[in-house]
């Protein structure tokens, strides 16, 4: 089956897209006030001294008011620990910490050691406390399990400093550069990176200034399955050596050559794509990318014209997130994302089912692209496959991309449209490099990659890919009201708000699950629930929904096997997950189910059925109008068998007649006055089976 990748569209002439904006004032977000450092030592607290940082503590609740007298104990040692407070503005709330021990302590020795004291001291106020890492100056970063006040905050650290062993304690408070990239043709084409000012402007910017303050993807390797990237001076410097899916070129680096025979329509799609991701950034030239800090590792499985083969692009999944391919070097740069801005119609094949779980088995998030047919995106694979994030795309204003997909499959939306970014002149071959504007989810796809690569590479920990998918979910803005009348997921794609919880070191509980139809002859799934809570609170419940069938809530995680479904086609499969703090995570995915092989009885006709235990078989039977009953008819053989009747499908669900054949003794099943159509026998073997004879007679 050939592929074709994500249909991205030219645009409007430049001109049209063009609109002369005020240039964003630069926020003064946090003011540093000087050094003001608290001591605590016995002397200040003996004689009721404070710093006037500490000032606040006289409501703090009664919880912390424990901690706070234990810090202020006369019984404190006489050492004293410096604690900092000087970035903690007034009102906000802080969940990170750094403490560091003195040298020669066994905390300072033995990173292992600061775990037990942080149980105690979380014990104190209520809460949760851990270690996150060791920070290379050799200090403790830690976290608390929820926010804390600047009042709670204050007297935590106290407490912290009141070990002897501690050198200093600080919040761990924002730094901010401010900045806004120094690219000439950031702010006057580069909409998709901005929302100005307020809602009115561009609702559906993805705010990365301030995911940029935090975090620009730095460590984090993003590989784009594609046809390939050209040279460009915006974007050598961040892409990593590749590889060539494609039939024509197999091997080289993932560059794409163009076209050196045939005749269609070449595009440099790949290398436009490329640029969304992580084109050089506050470099005085062209554009800005989302994820500037990353690398790029090129996957070529489309052609110059952008089609391909399914197989290879398959491929291109295994090999990208560190698999194995037969005849392939290893790749020696194991993505964390996967970028796939294509797809083709069809239910999610068994193929890119197996290379997709491989992949986010291995830890990488695999991004695709809704499509552009105007349609449910859950026609079209590898979108509607299990276990992948989709991402449909937005107009500036927070509308709905022109024939952008949309569906239960989508998670989220992102800007795809009038999208400016790298790309090179030439009609076959790459010549000069360039820039365009081009539309399509295919755009809209890199966005939602680079921000995961801004996130990954913030988070304390690393998320795995249903983590990731929860996160942004999460963290997405709403919609603009009255903008969606299609679904597009859970909202518009926010980069700072979810940087910014990737970075608090929090872990989202996560819907997941894996169906499965297991056996070809009959219509059963087989379903897991995979998901997690790592970050502290439990799952409390669980809300599964088939289709139209209504939704069965359960308090445990279910292996729903032998679901027996009553028509073949395709099932939107959904999984809500809530945890005992009352946060949500949901995942839909389309599920297609296949009717299975079914061999046409003539009237009369006698068959012979063995087989193994609990394997089915199944017969159809044409009944005619104006027949007076059809019967079926069990005789004869050994084991035990059940035999199921019902018209228009192959389902062991709702008979119309059933009967059991035990050791040989005849059975009948009769339906009188049937309506005409196509009737289906199940024989189901509940023992093993050995040449029980079935018949299925009418009468006219």
């Amino acid at each position: 089956m050939k592929k074709r990748f994500d249909k991205s569209r030219p645009v409007l002439r430049q001109a049209q897209l063009d609109h002369t904006t005020t240039s964003r004032a630069k926020k003064l977000r946090a003011a540093l006030l000087g050094a003001t450092y608290l001591s605590l030592s016995l002397a200040l607290t003996a004689c009721g001294g404070r710093n006037d940082v500490d000032s606040a503590d006289q409501t703090i609740p009664s919880a912390t008011n424990n901690a706070a007298t234990t810090a202020d104990d006369s019984r404190l040692p006489s050492r004293t620990a410096m604690i900092n407070t000087s970035g903690m503005e007034a009102g906000a709330s802080n969940d990170r910490f750094i403490v560091k021990y003195r040298d020669g302590t066994s905390e300072r020795t033995s990173p292992e050691t600061v775990q037990p004291l942080l149980n105690a001291h979380g014990k104190r106020f209520g809460m949760k406390a851990r270690h996150l890492r060791r920070l290379g100056v050799g200090a403790d970063l830690i976290a608390s399990d929820r926010k804390l006040t600047a009042v709670e905050a204050t007297a935590f650290m106290r407490d912290l400093a009141s070990n002897p062993d501690v050198e200093y304690v600080e919040a761990d408070v924002p730094m901010h550069t401010t900045m806004t990239p120094n690219d000439p043709d950031y702010a006057p084409r580069q909409w998709a990176l901005q929302q100005r000012g307020n809602m009115s402007n561009w609702p559906a910017g993805i705010r990365p200034e301030q995911a940029w303050d935090i975090s620009n993807g730095s460590g984090v390797v993003i590989a784009m399955l594609d046809n390939g990237v050209t040279p460009h001076s915006d974007l050598d410097a961040n892409i990593l050596p590749g590889y060539d899916f494609t039939a024509s070129n197999r091997g080289g680096n993932g560059s794409n050559p163009g076209l050196a025979e045939g005749t269609c329509g070449v595009t440099w799609h790949g290398t436009h794509v490329a640029g969304i991701l992580a084109a050089l950034t506050n470099n005085g030239k062209g554009m800005a990318g989302t994820a500037w800090g990353a690398k790029v590792v090129p996957v070529r499985v489309l052609n110059g014209c952008g089609s391909g083969l399914m197989s290879d692009v398959a491929d291109g999944i295994t090999w990208a997130a560190g698999g194995t391919v037969s005849g392939v070097p290893a790749n020696p740069f194991p993505a964390r994302v996967l970028n796939l801005s294509l797809g083709g119609n069809g239910n999610c094949s068994i193929t890119y089912q197996q290379a997709i779980d491989d992949a986010t088995g291995r830890g990488a998030s695999v991004v695709v692209a809704a499509g552009n047919d105007n349609l449910n995106a859950g026609f079209y694979q590898p979108g509607n496959c299990q276990g992948v994030i989709v991402a449909s795309s937005l107009m500036p204003d927070g509308t709905r991309g022109n024939s952008a997909n949309y569906g239960p499959v989508v998670d989220l939306a992102a800007p795809g449209e009038n999208i400016w970014s790298t790309w090179a002149s030439g009609g076959r071959t790459p010549t000069s490099e360039s820039y365009t504007f081009l539309s399509g989810t295919s755009m809209a796809a890199p966005f939602v990659s680079g921000v995961i690569a801004l996130a990954q590479a913030a988070a304390p920990k690393p998320l795995t890919p249903p983590e990731v998918r929860s996160l942004l979910m999460q963290n997405a803005r709403a919609f603009v009201p009255g903008s969606q009348t299609f679904p597009l997921g859970a909202g518009m794609l926010d980069a700072a708000a979810t940087v910014e919880a990737a970075r608090s070191g929090k872990i989202p509980a996560a819907a997941d699950f894996r169906c499965v139809q297991k056996k070809s002859n009959v219509m059963q799934l087989d379903c897991q629930d995979l998901s997690t809570s790592r970050g502290g609170p439990t799952l409390v419940s669980r809300t599964w929904k088939l289709g139209d069938n209504p939704e069965v809530t359960v308090t445990d995680a279910r292996h729903w096997d032998n679901l027996n479904i009553e028509y073949a086609g395709n099932y939107d499969m959904s999984l809500k997950v809530t945890d005992s703090s009352g946060a949500t995570s949901k995942v839909v995915r389309r599920l297609a189910v296949y009717a299975p092989p079914v061999q046409t009885l003539r009237p009369d006709q006698a068959i012979r059925f063995s087989a193994n235990s609990y394997e089915v078989s199944f017969y159809s039977i044409t009944v005619p109008a104006g027949a007076k009953s059809l019967t079926t008819a069990m005789s004869g053989g050994a084991g035990t068998a059940i035999m199921r009747v019902r018209r228009d499908t192959p389902s062991m669900l709702n008979p119309i007649c059933e009967g059991t054949i035990v050791s040989g003794r005849a059975q009948n099943c009769v339906i009188s006055n049937p309506q005409p159509g196509t009737y289906y026998i199940a024989l189901s073997a509940f023992t093993n089976v050995q040449d029980v004879s079935m018949v299925a007679s009418l009468a006219n």
